[in-house]
């Protein structure tokens, strides 16, 4: 059988961020950390609130997208519930960090995102969290709701295995996604799905495709409306966001996907194998 293994391992290099991507985005996210900082201590009505780097940052399954750009989640926490209602302090946040980049800032659902053009995105969620609660609160345009991602990535840390294949995976499955045309599962979809379908190989191209086959049987009936990813950790929701059809259509590629790759590890010409991995994971998969 042909051992892509070794393409693996350069392909999650290639899709990784390079150090000189890593040192821009800390000096953003420091630009805009003292822009936040200084906008409420410059607000007597307001506290001034602490950072907490989270999502796939933090958890180290951050891969660039087809175009080379990616994005990051930069928590603000204020340690004391806010006197003004969630929507009033996203919007306070958005003008605290207006024209710190030409590309702009978007007021989201669920966060205020920085647009830096074709290169990366700061999304910044509101929290507050007093010493009685459990969780924090996240800011939404239309309230408070419960959520916790420092917790998702304590989840996440305790499941990872000594050798980080199951950070490689994720990076797959995400980085695989990226290549589709249609509208795929996010990235926190594939993180949980692959950490609790995780199977372990020493060849990173069957331990995808073992887990691919692990994360197909939790779909339910393959036209049903069934499907779910339900976050491990509060709130417990349901992190899947397709609608029917995009779901029936995630699952058909998907399908499709399993058959390829398993075309691909069963192949007795490795060059065979290499251009069936291209084809799924694009210009950035090595074949040479």
């Amino acid at each position: 059988m042909a051992d892509a293994h070794n393409h693996f391992l350069q392909f999650e290099k290639a899709i990784s961020l390079s150090p000189g991507k890593k040192k821009k985005l800390i000096a953003s996210r420091k630009a805009v950390e003292k822009r936040i900082t200084d906008y409420f201590k410059a607000h007597a009505k307001f506290l001034v609130p602490k950072f907490y780097i989270q999502g796939s940052y933090k958890m180290g399954t951050m891969v660039m997208d087809k175009q080379g750009t990616y994005d990051v989640d930069l928590g603000v926490y204020f340690l004391e519930k806010p006197k003004i209602e969630a929507l009033s302090l996203q919007t306070n946040v958005a003008k605290a960090v207006a024209g710190v980049t030409q590309g702009g800032v978007e007021h989201r659902e669920k966060c205020v995102r920085v647009i830096y053009k074709g290169d990366f995105d700061i999304d910044i969620p509101v929290y507050y969290k007093t010493p009685k609660d459990d969780h924090p609160f996240l800011a939404t345009k239309k309230g408070w709701i419960e959520s916790d991602p420092k917790e998702l990535c304590d989840w996440f840390e305790k499941k990872k295995d000594k050798n980080g294949q199951l950070i490689r995976l994720v990076k797959y499955f995400k980085a695989w996604a990226y290549q589709r045309a249609k509208k795929m599962p996010n990235g926190i979809s594939f993180t949980v799905w692959v950490t609790n379908c995780y199977k372990p190989d020493k060849r990173d191209d069957k331990a995808f495709l073992l887990t691919a086959k692990a994360i197909e049987e939790t779909f339910g009936s393959f036209f049903g409306g069934d499907t779910e990813v339900i976050c491990p950790v509060t709130p417990k929701d349901n992190l899947l966001k397709l609608d029917f059809d995009q779901r029936t259509n995630f699952k058909k590629i998907f399908r499709d996907m399993i058959n390829q790759a398993e075309h691909a590890v069963q192949s007795n010409s490795k060059r065979i194998a290499l251009n069936i991995w291209k084809q799924q994971f694009g210009d950035k998969f090595p074949i040479i």
